[in-house]
């Protein structure tokens, strides 16, 4: 699985979404217009607006458009969690395997999670119960998990009561006992929904070395294994 070069390559500007949460049933007689939620909560859709600058990033998003293969490769997109993550949970900067930054001198950012499941839940499951490493959770926080089957996914805390967590969009898999729980670096499982405006022209007049990448999500369901 590929993931995002988040440290790399930093959106300036992101929204995220979940879609299809509901069915309309439209307007009945009486006036009304009925809607019922769908069993498996709809799918993460996202637009990520990228300034790419640098021959190293350009580079980089030109390899990642390859792996993306017009619409039909994968890769784990992350979102701008790090402001309203609990706690103080900082990223860890490492080296590549050879111990060499990227040609820029940047690193690879590793993040720590935040907490881990302390009661196994099944699929679709709504709530957990987690216990926090660093932090108070409050509501309204991203969080990931990376499943067995399914890959990372991405969901949102919706209440608080006590250790007891309720999230959109419903467990995509079922989770263990000690899962970690990420609120720092939060991915999901994607794949690019606007292969042909992906990549704006070079900006020749900067001496090719400036280019805007605007990308459209939508959140995979292919196996991740």
């Amino acid at each position: 699985m590929d993931f995002w070069p988040w440290d790399l390559l930093t959106p300036r500007s992101e929204r995220w979404r979940l879609r299809g949460v509901t069915i309309n049933g439209g307007i009945n007689v009486a006036g009304s217009s009925p809607t019922a939620r769908t069993d498996g909560g709809g799918l993460w859709v996202g637009e990520q607006n990228i300034l790419v600058q640098g021959r190293d990033a350009i580079k980089a998003i030109r390899a990642i458009e390859a792996c993306l293969d017009a619409g039909i490769g994968k890769m784990v997109v992350w979102s701008h969690t790090k402001p309203f993550a609990p706690g103080n949970l900082t990223t860890a900067q490492v080296t590549h395997s050879d111990g060499a930054p990227f040609g820029d001198g940047s690193l690879y950012a590793s993040a720590p999670h935040g907490a881990t499941v302390a009661v196994a839940a099944g699929l679709r499951a709504s709530f957990l119960t987690i216990a926090m490493i660093s932090g108070v959770i409050q509501g309204g926080e991203d969080f990931s998990i990376t499943h067995l089957t399914m890959g990372t996914r991405k969901y949102r805390i919706a209440r608080v009561d006590g250790d007891k967590v309720e999230f959109r969009p419903p467990l995509r898999e079922a989770v263990p006992v000690g899962a970690e729980i990420n609120f720092l670096r939060v991915g999901c499982v994607c794949k690019l929904a606007n292969p042909d405006e992906f990549l704006d022209a070079l900006d020749a007049q900067r001496g090719a070395g400036l280019l805007e990448a605007t990308a459209s999500w939508v959140e995979d369901f292919t196996r991740a294994a």
